[in-house]
């Protein structure tokens, strides 16, 4: 199936690359992606999709079958991104779940947030039509050494709370949330804030408190996220408990220090 690989990349080769100062290997993998970049948008590979390939006219099972083939022998972020993009096709959405036991594979191949969020919308899809199925996974997830898996454990439980017709029970959703507070990694946090800002859509009072009762241990980057959609008010209110609290954490360390 190499000649799949060989086909999109040679479609592919023949837009126009991205002009930026900003290159997408730091942006996108935070410089610690081990991928190429070819360097495109994404609506030119929406583009690629649409044309199709020698391949598109297949069996959905068939095309599933390449595209896994694909997302484990390219070492293009690009191409890789093509192989996620098939699953959000309409036409997949209703057998989502059929496919769970490749595509959950498929986390020990992120190293980015771009394909992490991506994973992430097609587990939500998949968790919203099968919890029993994929929650367990998520949870085990949540206590990997891989921050990755961490990611992927939490934004996989909303993703975009727009798209969802059902929810898991909150206390589900928080308590996966609680136990990577602590977590000192950059995607990781970025993950926190946006499942509360996802999760405060769903369930905004009960969010609410649990921001408050946890302020003093969110981090930057995650209260960030986190607060998006809270009123100026809701803002303002939870930033002057952030610093009392940090004060106040403050001058308990220098009482203990010089006890």
């Amino acid at each position: 199936m190499n000649q799949y690989i060989l086909e999109i990349e040679n479609t592919l080769s023949l837009s126009p690359k991205r002009i930026s100062s900003q290159h997408p290997e730091s942006y996108i993998g935070g410089g610690q992606s081990k991928l190429r970049f070819i360097g495109l948008r994404v609506p030119q590979l929406q583009q690629a999709m649409r044309n199709g390939f020698s391949f598109s006219n297949e069996e959905p099972d068939q095309q599933a079958k390449i595209w896994d083939y694909i997302w484990w022998n390219s070492d293009c972020y690009e191409v890789m991104s093509l192989a996620l993009s098939w699953y959000y096709d309409s036409k997949q959405r209703k057998n989502l779940s059929q496919y769970w036991s490749k595509l959950k594979k498929w986390s020990e191949k992120i190293d980015n947030w771009a394909h992490s969020d991506s994973l992430s919308g097609i587990f939500a899809r998949i968790l919203e039509e099968n919890p029993e199925k994929v929650y367990p996974t998520l949870v085990e997830w949540n206590s990997s050494t891989n921050p990755w898996l961490r990611r992927l454990s939490i934004v996989s439980l909303l993703y975009y709370s727009s798209q969802r017709k059902k929810f898991l029970p909150l206390k589900k959703i928080l308590t996966l949330v609680q136990s990577q507070l602590y977590y000192d990694h950059y995607y990781v946090q970025k993950g926190v804030g946006w499942t509360l800002r996802e999760a405060y859509n769903v369930y905004p009072k009960s969010t609410l408190l649990f921001l408050k009762k946890n302020i003093r241990n969110i981090s930057a980057q995650a209260f960030s996220a986190a607060t998006e959609k809270l009123s100026s008010e809701q803002k303002m209110q939870l930033k002057e408990l952030r610093k009392r609290k940090t004060v106040g954490k403050r001058n308990l360390f220098k009482i203990k220090n010089k006890k």
